[in-house]
């Protein structure tokens, strides 16, 4: 009973940090597609993303946001652009194909957060790939006009392709990973899943000898199953490194409709899926 009750503290553990991260300060949500809280953007840049963005949005369906924002304020950048995403509720409540772009300036950290809809089309290693070759270089050198402009000028040209080639690019790219993973480097998930069995399942059976080991009864053994299948998604968390995504979830905001003809947010949910980068 003891296990049991650990781990239930543990759950709660979690949701009440699921309750912070949803009480977190975040920016008005903006008329349009665009949100440039840290001044980033030239006037010139961010109406010519608004016009674009919003014209796509029409055409498409597919609510695609720039945000950025001065600083994360000592937050992780995964959970913060969940959060954001769901406050906004950015894409359609149906379809949920909206994504993220977010730029935290003074902690040179980025992120792109996909919606739902658009992970068969655009996911984590797409985006993982537009953080590092395009918009990185680009931010590095202190052009953020451009590396915006051009990471959201590749990220509508995938998008643009055929369902089916989009689909196959993406599924190539999560296999070409898969492979890589494979080949080469020391799998730190599965290190961690080792410790963590050994940790919480087989140093207690030399501390307490046989008679703990066999006579923990149900709520024992669900405890067990609670710390196994934890341990489990703490070792997939960590194979998937940053570029992966982050594995929480998201849900739509709420919102019927954007303000200024904008129909971007209409309450998307993310799975919390993408990359994250910086410079």
């Amino acid at each position: 009973m003891r296990r049991l009750a650990a781990a239930l503290i543990t759950v709660l553990a979690l949701l009440l940090a699921a309750g912070v991260a949803a009480a977190q300060d975040f920016p008005p949500r903006p008329e349009g597609p665009i949100y440039d809280g840290a001044e980033i953007l030239s006037p010139a840049t961010e109406a010519e993303l608004d016009a674009r963005l919003r014209e796509y949005n029409r055409q498409t369906g597919r609510a695609l946001i720039v945000a950025t924002i001065p600083s994360l304020e000592g937050e992780s950048i995964e959970p913060y652009a969940t959060g954001l995403f769901e406050t906004w509720g950015i894409g359609g409540e149906k379809r949920d194909q909206g994504l993220l772009l977010l730029i935290a300036k003074e902690d040179r950290e980025m992120r792109i957060e996909i919606g739902y809809g658009l992970h068969p089309y655009f996911g984590g290693i797409m985006a993982g790939r537009v953080i590092r070759d395009t918009i990185t270089p680009r931010f590095k050198a202190g052009d953020f006009d451009g590396g915006v402009t051009a990471g959201m000028d590749r990220i509508i040209t995938h998008l643009n392709r055929s369902p089916e080639d989009a689909v196959a690019i993406e599924e190539a790219a999560q296999a070409a990973r898969g492979n890589s993973s494979r080949d080469g480097g020391f799998p730190i998930g599965l290190l961690i899943w080792g410790g963590f069995i050994f940790l919480f399942f087989i140093l207690p059976m030399f501390r307490g000898g046989r008679r703990r080991r066999y006579g923990r009864g149900v709520g024992g053994a669900v405890g067990d199953i609670i710390l196994w299948e934890a341990g489990k998604a703490i070792a997939r968390g960590a194979s998937g490194g940053r570029s992966g995504g982050f594995g929480g979830f998201s849900g739509g905001g709420g919102f019927s409709g954007g303000g200024g003809g904008f129909g971007g947010f209409g309450g998307g949910m993310s799975g919390g899926g993408g990359a994250s980068g910086g410079w």
